[in-house]
């Protein structure tokens, strides 16, 4: 019993850490995780952390379009132009 409770605790912190690791990941790049994750879901463009972090990672283009993205959705909802 105590084996298998100690390999469910290990799972659980692996897991923990590797989601750590995806979120500095992305913080690293993008200044406001939080204003991303926001985004992409009123743009309902579905992403997890494990891919979005390795996107960014690969895709120089990725990281420059996220940004641009980013600031033309947040600068048009401040002015009050509804999006369509």
């Amino acid at each position: 019993m105590q084996k298998e409770f100690s390999k469910f605790i290990g799972r659980k912190n692996k897991k923990r850490v590797f989601k750590k690791k995806s979120i500095n990941h992305i913080q690293l790049m993008l200044i406001k995780y939080r204003l991303i994750k926001v985004f992409l879901s009123k743009e309902f463009i579905l992403l997890n952390k494990k891919i979005l972090a390795s996107l960014i990672c690969t895709e120089v283009g990725v990281f420059f379009s996220l940004i641009q993205w980013n600031f033309d959705f947040y600068s048009s909802n401040r002015i009050g132009i509804a999006r369509k």
